[in-house]
C-alpha cells in the first residue's frame, strides 16, 4: 500500500512537471509570435499572416513548401507606399513637367501639359490613362537610363508629398516592412509587381525596401540603344511599351518569374487578376492579402472616391473567397516610420 502511494505521488509530480514545460513552452511561442510584425495590433490579420508562414515553413507539416517555391508579389502604390492623392511617381513627372516647360510654351493652352503647369490637382485627378502616359512618357524620356535613375534618386530624397508634407520614402508603410522582414527571414523570395515606372521603381526601392532591382517589374516604355564612338548606353524613349497592372501583372510574372507566388499582397482592383492567377490550380499552399484604406486621420480614407487605387470588386471576392483583408484603421498601430518616434 505504501509502495502504491508512493508511485501515485511519483506520477502525479511527473505529471505537473511536464503541465509545467509544456506551460513554459506555449508561453514562449506567445511571447514569440507577439514579437512578430509589432506594428500590427492583435488582430486576425496579423494572425493569419503568421499562422500560413509558421505552417508553410514547419518541414514537418503537410503543408511545408519548400524555399525554393516561396515566393512573394507585392504591389507597391498604396501597398508599400502612400498612393493618395496620385500614385506618387506622377508627382516626379509633374515636377519634370514644369522645369521642362520654360522650352514648350505650348504646353501652356496643350492638355494635359497645361494642368500641370498650372498645378490644377483636381483636373490632374480626372486624366485619363492617355494622359498620364502621355505626361510620364515625356518626363522619363531620356537618353541615358543612368542618367534618368539618377534624377529619380534625387527627386525622392528632397520632394515632399503634397498633403502630409513628408518626403516619400517617409511614407511608406511600417507594417509591410516588418512583414518583408518576416518573410526574408523564413527564406521567401520577394518581388514588387507594380503599375508604376520600372525604372522609377528600381531606382529608389532597392534602399528602401531591400529588394533588388531584378526582382522589381513594372510599367516600361519602349528603349534602344544609343552609341558614341565605343560607348554605348541605353535610352529610354517616351514611347509606351506594357502596363504591368490587371492581367499584366499575370503576364509579367509568367514572363519574368516562371512559377506562381504562393503569397499576394496588394491594395486595389488592379492587383486582384494576380491573385487569382495565384490560386488557380495552384497545387502550393497559398495566401492572398489586401490592405484596405480606412485611416483618414494617419493617412487616406478610400471610402470617399479614389483617382487611383480602388477596392472594389477585390473587396467583395476577397470576402466571398475567405481571403485576407487588413483594414488599416483597425489593424496598425503605426503606419509611418516617423510615427515610432
Amino acid at each position: 500500500m505504501k509502495k502504491a502511494s508512493t508511485y501515485v505521488i511519483c506520477l502525479a509530480i511527473t505529471i505537473l512537471l511536464i503541465s509545467c514545460k509544456n506551460d513554459t513552452k506555449k508561453t514562449a511561442i506567445k511571447v514569440a509570435t507577439k514579437n512578430h510584425l509589432p506594428s500590427f495590433n492583435n488582430v486576425q490579420s496579423r494572425d493569419n499572416i503568421i499562422a500560413f508562414v509558421e505552417k508553410i515553413t514547419d518541414s514537418t507539416s503537410d503543408e511545408y513548401v519548400a524555399p525554393k517555391d516561396r515566393i512573394a508579389c507585392f504591389d507597391n502604390d498604396g501597398t508599400l507606399w502612400v498612393e493618395q492623392p496620385l500614385p506618387s511617381q506622377l508627382f516626379f513627372a509633374f515636377d519634370k513637367i514644369k522645369a521642362m516647360a520654360k522650352n514648350h510654351p505650348e504646353w501652356k493652352t496643350e492638355m494635359p501639359f497645361k494642368a500641370v503647369i498650372e498645378d490644377d490637382l483636381e483636373a490632374m485627378k480626372t486624366f485619363h490613362s492617355t494622359d498620364i502616359i502621355k505626361l510620364v512618357g515625356t518626363a522619363h524620356a531620356s537618353q541615358n537610363i543612368e542618367t534618368l535613375t539618377q534624377e529619380f534618386q534625387d527627386w525622392v530624397q528632397t520632394a515632399q508629398h503634397p498633403v502630409l508634407k513628408k518626403p516619400y520614402t517617409a511614407l511608406v508603410y511600417q507594417p509591410m516592412l516588418e512583414l518583408l522582414d518576416y518573410l526574408r527571414a523564413h527564406q521567401f523570395k520577394i518581388y514588387i509587381v507594380s503599375g508604376g515606372s520600372q525604372e522609377f521603381m528600381r531606382a529608389w526601392a532597392p534602399n528602401v525596401y531591400g529588394i533588388p532591382e531584378e526582382n522589381i517589374i513594372g510599367t516600361t516604355f519602349k528603349t534602344k540603344v544609343v552609341g558614341e564612338g565605343d560607348s554605348l548606353s541605353v535610352a529610354q524613349t517616351p514611347e509606351f511599351e506594357f502596363y504591368d497592372d490587371h492581367e499584366g501583372k499575370i503576364i509579367s510574372i509568367n514572363k519574368y518569374i516562371g512559377k506562381k507566388p504562393i503569397m499576394v499582397v496588394g491594395n486595389s482592383d488592379g492587383d486582384l487578376e494576380m491573385m487569382e492567377y495565384s490560386t488557380t490550380n495552384n497545387p502550393l499552399p497559398h495566401f492572398m492579402l489586401y490592405i484596405k484604406h480606412t485611416d483618414r486621420q494617419r493617412e487616406f480614407d478610400y471610402a470617399k472616391g479614389v483617382a487611383a487605387g480602388a477596392l472594389i470588386k477585390g473587396d467583395s471576392i476577397a470576402k466571398a473567397k475567405g481571403w485576407t483583408i487588413i483594414d488599416m484603421k483597425q489593424d496598425w498601430n503605426v503606419v509611418f516610420p516617423h510615427q515610432n518616434n
